[in-house]
């Protein structure tokens, strides 16, 4: 589950609540993008634009918290990634790898005792695909 490190800024987190694809479910603290029919999970090299943030509603929508880029997120890992790395996207959109190549991801450091990586999405036009 991908969870708030910490934020450079005071104000509190708004939920949004958007329209979710029919057919997918979804995990807290999921990585999603929003396309003509609604939140998707994240591919590998896709920076999120929303993480999941509760359960979908009987309506359709589910509530989200936008991905800032004031914010530093702490990500498990499925492969201890480097620090100083761009990095991808596992594909539960609940971890990143260790892959570098269009990485969304950058690592500002490894907490190995809890198997995590600290660090922010990157909003760098052209760093990854859908920057």
């Amino acid at each position: 589950m991908i969870k708030i490190h910490s934020k450079n800024v005071a104000d509190t987190e708004v939920l949004l609540y958007l329209p979710a694809k029919d057919a997918e479910t979804f995990s807290i603290g999921e990585a999603l993008s929003l396309g003509a029919d609604g939140l998707t999970k994240c591919a590998a090299t896709t920076r999120p634009m929303y993480l999941c943030r509760g359960e979908k509603r009987t309506d359709g929508t589910m509530p989200v918290g936008a991905v800032m880029e004031s914010t530093y997120y702490e990500v498990p890992y499925t492969a201890k990634p480097t620090v100083g790395t761009r990095v991808t996207l596992h594909t539960d959109g609940l971890q990143v790898t260790n892959t570098t190549t269009n990485g969304v991801f950058f690592v500002e450091s490894v907490d190995e005792e809890n198997g995590v990586a600290i660090g922010k999405f990157d909003f760098v036009m052209g760093a990854g695909a859908g920057a």
